[in-house]
């Protein structure tokens, strides 16, 4: 199977993980119009990524983003 993943994105990293994970004969590619790969994700949230499932209640969660 060849797979063909249209942007650089972290949807696009997480896409290309998981067919290979499940697939892992497969071919995947990442096609990214800009010169660098995930330039999103270093300026989303302050550079944090927006990762918030490691805060395991509301309190805790304030706490980490005022």
């Amino acid at each position: 199977m060849k797979t063909a993943i249209i942007g650089g994105g972290a949807a696009a990293f997480f896409t290309a993980i998981n067919t290979k994970e499940h697939f892992p004969n497969s071919d995947v590619v990442l096609f990214e119009k800009t010169s660098k790969l995930l330039s999103k994700v270093l300026v989303s949230g302050g550079g944090r990524c927006n990762v918030t499932n490691s805060q395991t209640s509301i309190s805790s969660f304030s706490k980490a983003y005022p």
